[in-house]
């Protein structure tokens, strides 16, 4: 079970006296069953530069609700990468009770 890890930049209004931008992560579980290596991409693209690539299959949206917030000083026990990527929207990190849950049973399952 991997981890994926949304960063998203909001920009803010200067003239407004709001901050330059805002940064909120989105954290959610990742199959690996459905993850496309890079060494992949790089292969067809050296193939066929100009080729306009259609996905196989239609999995149309997934729309994900985010109910909790995930403390960074925690968050090792997620991705050790979560902390440092998110660090500069230290409370608007968010995730599903469900993964959650999960990544807590699999670290169970571990020690």
């Amino acid at each position: 079970m991997e981890v994926q890890v949304f960063r998203v930049l909001i920009l803010g209004e200067e003239e407004q006296g709001q901050n330059l931008y805002q940064v909120v992560c989105f954290v959610t579980r990742f199959n690996k069953v459905n993850f496309i290596p890079v060494d992949a991409m790089s292969k067809l693209r050296q193939r066929n530069p100009l080729a306009v690539r259609e996905p196989e299959e239609e999995r149309g949206r997934e729309q994900l609700g985010m109910d909790l917030s995930v403390d960074l000083s925690r968050a090792e026990v997620i991705s050790p990468h979560l902390a440092p990527l998110c660090k500069e929207g230290p409370h608007s990190t968010f995730a599903r009770e469900a993964d959650l849950r999960a990544w807590a049973s699999a670290r169970e399952k571990r020690n």
